[in-house]
C-alpha cells in the first residue's frame, strides 16, 4: 500500500482484550462474529452475549439461547422470555412456542399459539414492548455504534498527521 492510500477499513480478525473486528475473540469482543466474555455482535457467543443471534449464559438479543435468555423474537433455555419461546424449564412464550428444530428449518407451521383473553393480550403486549425497549438499549444500540463508528469494525480510525 502506498503512502496516502487507504485500506478497506474492515478489521477482519482481532484477538485479545476488547478486540474489535469482523471476527473478534477475547474478553469484551465486538464484531459481526464475537466469541468471549461479554460478547457483542451480530452472532455473539459468550457468558454475557448480546446482539442479534446470541448464545450464552446470559443471552439478550433477537434470537437468544442460553441459561437466562431474553429474546425480542425467540428464546430458549433454562429461563427464557420472548414473544415466541423454544424449549425452556422456566419462562414463557408470550404468544406461543416454536421448537428450535422448526425455527432452524423455517417451519412456522409448527408454531403453537397461546390462548389468551383481551386483558392477557394487553399485558403480553406491554411486556413485549418492555422487552423490545430493553433489548434496543442493552444490545442493539451499542452493537450498531460499535459496528459503524469511526474506529469501529467497518471504519478505520483517522490517520495521524505528520
Amino acid at each position: 500500500m502506498q503512502p496516502g492510500e487507504y485500506g478497506s477499513g474492515v478489521r477482519v480478525i482481532d484477538v485479545g482484550v476488547q478486540p474489535i473486528g469482523f471476527v473478534a475473540i477475547g474478553q469484551l469482543p465486538t464484531g459481526v462474529i464475537a466469541i468471549g466474555q461479554g460478547a457483542t455482535g451480530v452472532v455473539a457467543v459468550g457468558q454475557l452475549a448480546r446482539g442479534v443471534i446470541v448464545l450464552g449464559q446470559l443471552a439478550i438479543g433477537i434470537v437468544a439461547l442460553g441459561q437466562l435468555a431474553i429474546g425480542a423474537a425467540w428464546a430458549g433455555g433454562m429461563l427464557a422470555v420472548a414473544p415466541v419461546s423454544g424449549p425452556y424449564m422456566l419462562g414463557t412464550g408470550l404468544f406461543g412456542s416454536l421448537p428450535f428444530r422448526a425455527l432452524r428449518r423455517g417451519r412456522w407451521s409448527q408454531f403453537v399459539a397461546r390462548r389468551m383473553s383481551p386483558r392477557g393480550l394487553g399485558v403480553r403486549l406491554v411486556v413485549l414492548v418492555a422487552i423490545a425497549i430493553a433489548m434496543w438499549f442493552v444490545a442493539m444500540a451499542p452493537l450498531l455504534d460499535d459496528l459503524t463508528r469511526v474506529g469501529g469494525v467497518f471504519r478505520d480510525p483517522p490517520r495521524e498527521l505528520r
